[in-house]
Order: C-alpha cells, then sequence, then structure tokens
C-alpha cells in the first residue's frame, strides 16, 4: 500500500511512518517544519518526506492518507483531500486497526511523565526478553527508534489525551483499547481542547471505562484528581503507589531510605539505583515497575533493568557547555514539570546556580492558562527568564523573573551574569535547537 502522512515530523506520527514501513508499506509524508531528533530518525529509516502541505501532493495515487491532529479545516491540502475520493483516517485508528487490534497494550497515560514512563516500560519487557512492540513521543536513549513493531504480544503506548483529529475530536488514548493502563497525574493542561480539570477528568473517565475486568489500572494513589477519577466507577484490577507513609498493605510505597529512594510493600524494601534525577522520575520508574510486575516480571529483573535505562532525549538532557556552565535541554512545559526540573537540578548541584529559560510554545502555555503558577515554579530558580511567544497576549509581573522576546537579549543576559550561573536550563515543547546555537555564541 502506498500510504503519505500528513503531519509525520511530530514524534507519534513518525513512529507510525516507521511502524507502517515496517509493515512493508510504501510510506512518505509532509511536514511543515521537521527538525531533530525526528528528522534525523525519518532518514535513517529511508522514509522520504516534503517540507510544506502543497495540495498538488495529493495529485500523486496514494493509496491511503494518514492524517495527523496539527492538520485543520481551513488548510487549502485538507480541503482538496476532503473533495477528492482518496481514503483517509486518523493516526490513531490506524495504528489500531493494523497493529494495537491483537495486543496486549500497555498504556501510559497522564499530564507529566509519559514519554519517559513508556520508555521505562518498554526497556524492561525487552531486559526481560519480552521483545515488546512499542510507540513513544520521545527518542529512549536505549533505543534507535522511537517506534518499533515486533511478533511480541506485548506493545507499549504512550498515551496522551489531546484530540485524535479534526475529524474526530475523541482522546488519541481512546483508540487504543488497553489491557494495563498507568495513569501517572492529571493536571489541567490542552486549554485548547479542554475548558477545565473536571472536563479532563471526565474525559479520563471515559478510558477508564474501556479497561477490561482482567485488565489493570496502575496510578499514583496520592493524586487528587486521579482519586476523584476513581470515584466515578472502576471495573478493573488496581495497582497504585503512594509516597506518604502508608498502613495499607496493598498499595506499593515509594520512600527514602538512608538518601536512598527505595519501592516496598509489606516490609520488603528493594533500592532503587538510576542515572535519572528527581523524585519525579522515581515515581516513573516506580509505576513502570508496577506495570511489569502485573506482567510476571520479577522486582529483581525490574531493579536491575533500570540501572542500565539511560533516559530519553530532551527529557533533563546534558547537552553542552558554554565556558563554565553546564547546558540542560528539558521538555518541561507545564508549571508542575518546570518546578520539578528546577528542582532536580538543584538537588544534584547543590549550591550550584540556575539559570531556568521557559520558552512559551504550547498552546496552553500561549493561552495564558497557566500564568498564575508559572511565576511560582519558575522563582525556585536562581534566575529565570521567559521567551515570549509573539501569539502570547497575556502578561506576567514578577520582579524576579526576565521576560524577553528574542534569543539575541537572552545571550547578552547570561554573558553579563555568567559569574553567578552555574547551569542552564532551557524548558521548551517545541525544538531549543536555535535557542541553544544562539547560547553557544
Amino acid at each position: 500500500m502506498k500510504i503519505h502522512i500528513l503531519g509525520i515530523g511530530g514524534t507519534f506520527m513518525a513512529g507510525i511512518a516507521i511502524i507502517a514501513k515496517q509493515l512493508g508499506h510504501q510510506v512518505s509524508g509532509s511536514d511543515k517544519n521537521l527538525y531533530d531528533p525526528m528528522k534525523t530518525v525519518l532518514e535513517n529509516t529511508n522514509i522520504t518526506y516534503k517540507e510544506g502541505y502543497d495540495p498538488k501532493i495529493l495529485n500523486k495515487k496514494f493509496d491511503l492518507i494518514i492524517v495527523g491532529n496539527v492538520m485543520s479545516r481551513g488548510m487549502p491540502i485538507i480541503e482538496k483531500l476532503l473533495e477528492s475520493n482518496i481514503k483517509y483516517i486518523s493516526g490513531p485508528q490506524w495504528l489500531y486497526e493494523n497493529v494495537l487490534w491483537n495486543k496486549h497494550v500497555i498504556a501510559v497515560s497522564g499530564t507529566h511523565g509519559k514519554t519517559t514512563t513508556s520508555s521505562l516500560v518498554a526497556w524492561i519487557l525487552k531486559y526481560a526478553k519480552l521483545n515488546p512492540g512499542y510507540l513513544i513521543g520521545g527518542q529512549p536513549i536505549n533505543f534507535n527508534a522511537p517506534a518499533k513493531l515486533t511478533n511480541s504480544k506485548y506493545f507499549v503506548i504512550e498515551a496522551d489525551e489531546y484530540d485524535t483529529s479534526f475529524f474526530d475530536k475523541r482522546s488519541k488514548y481512546i483508540h487504543y483499547k488497553p489491557n494495563t493502563l498507568i495513569i501517572n497525574n492529571i493536571e489541567f493542561d490542552h486549554a485548547d481542547i479542554f475548558d477545565d480539570i473536571n472536563a479532563i477528568v471526565k474525559n479520563f473517565h471515559h478510558l477508564v471505562r474501556i479497561i477490561p475486568k482482567n485488565g489493570t489500572i496502575i496510578y499514583n494513589h496520592d493524586d487528587r484528581n486521579i482519586q476523584n477519577l476513581m470515584k466515578k466507577g472502576v471495573w478493573s484490577k488496581l495497582r497504585s503507589l503512594t509516597i506518604r507513609k502508608n498502613k495499607d498493605k496493598l498499595i506499593w510505597a515509594l520512600e527514602k531510605n538512608n538518601g536512598d529512594y527505595v519501592i516496598s510493600k509489606n516490609g520488603k524494601k528493594s533500592k532503587i539505583e538510576t542515572s535519572l534525577i528527581g523524585l519525579h522520575n522515581y515515581k516513573n520508574i516506580s509505576l513502570a515497575i508496577l506495570a511489569a510486575l502485573d506482567l510476571k516480571i520479577s522486582l529483581s529483573k525490574c531493579i536491575n533493568a533500570i540501572k542500565s535505562f539511560a533516559g530519553v532525549k530532551r527529557r533533563m538532557e546534558l547537552v553542552g557547555k558554554k565556558d563554565h556552565m553546564l547546558i540542560y535541554d528539558d521538555f518541561a512545559h507545564h508549571p508542575t514539570e518546570i518546578e520539578g526540573s528546577i528542582k532536580s537540578l538543584k538537588v544534584k548541584y547543590k549550591n550550584k546556580k540556575v539559570l531556568s529559560i521557559c520558552e512559551i510554545k504550547s498552546n496552553s502555555m500561549i493561552s495564558g492558562a497557566h500564568k498564575k503558577n508559572l511565576p511560582q515554579a519558575l522563582e525556585t530558580s536562581h534566575h529565570s527568564i521567559i521567551l515570549r511567544s509573539k501569539l502570547s497576549k497575556w502578561t506576567l509581573k514578577s520582579k524576579k523573573i526576565n521576560i524577553y522576546n528574542n534569543y539575541d537579549e537572552i545571550l547578552k543576559y547570561i554573558n553579563l551574569n555568567k559569574n553567578d550561573i552555574d547551569i542552564i536550563l532551557i524548558m521548551s515543547n517545541k525544538s531549543t535547537k536555535t535557542l541553544r546555537m544562539h547560547i553557544n555564541k
């Protein structure tokens, strides 16, 4: 089959392209802009792509168009597609119909930590020689690509709540019909899709309703929004994790013991050894372990697998050095994630001064949905900068946060204050390549 993918540059759609090619299809794609690491991934997989959405693309004889959720009504190529007789489908629906329908699907959901947790689950299963298939919304360092199809009955997928496409406004994760579901946390995000936190909780309930009775939901027991979700009804087996003092013998606990994080249940404790930093990552690890335990993988094997997990690109990734200053790149784009990333560095590098640069790129950030919580998150850093989006119409008042409109202003600030900066943390949900190039001038 000759398949063309609209929006192929996104991690999910690039993963769809890789899997489609593995199935023997002739695959091509187009996108407005393509950035690394997905650009390199596609090139290494010999998948051809074009930049831009020229409607003339559809003049070629394709058997199927897979439409990414970046496409919308009014775009000339979409209008031409709808007027044609070319068959089209969304990425999530295509994935279910062609891959997931006969697999044991392990879906990782939640506002934060999906990419790291799904990478961890896939790595543990691989370490246990279960040879899982996977599609992850980032590039795990332990794997050559963000997606792979195998003959294993297990498939790990990062499952986000964003809508499917312009013609299917259901969340993507509804299509996956998981057997094992991880819910890391639930907070308000995607302000362009959801009105408030109640709408998000309700939407997660739609997912919970399709988990089979013999399936398992693994979740953060301390999260209040998840607690409210569970009150709406649960029909599946449950495994949960807490970082609070645990009196319930059925709940796993993540706790500190002599400076080390341990996962425990019924008095039995196992030390977690990892190169990842931050409490949020220990939570990610613990939930991944619970999912693996549900698949009958031993705890000792999980612990050993974690030791060799190298992380995910652009998830607190050390990417370079300017003079004496270390440069970290992170995907954080929500106040909770931003604060967690800053605190993680401050714990790892005690007495070191951090400059945090937050680039306003996500739809929720641009809309101002997080403007009340953003200052509190950024002010935990020694130095803070917001790089405004041209689309952002809201203002922020803070004596501790510098707001700039271009990269040159940021570089000037760094050069003036470099004697008071040890670490530069760049945070954005889009490519940071251009910003990093300016910093290194």
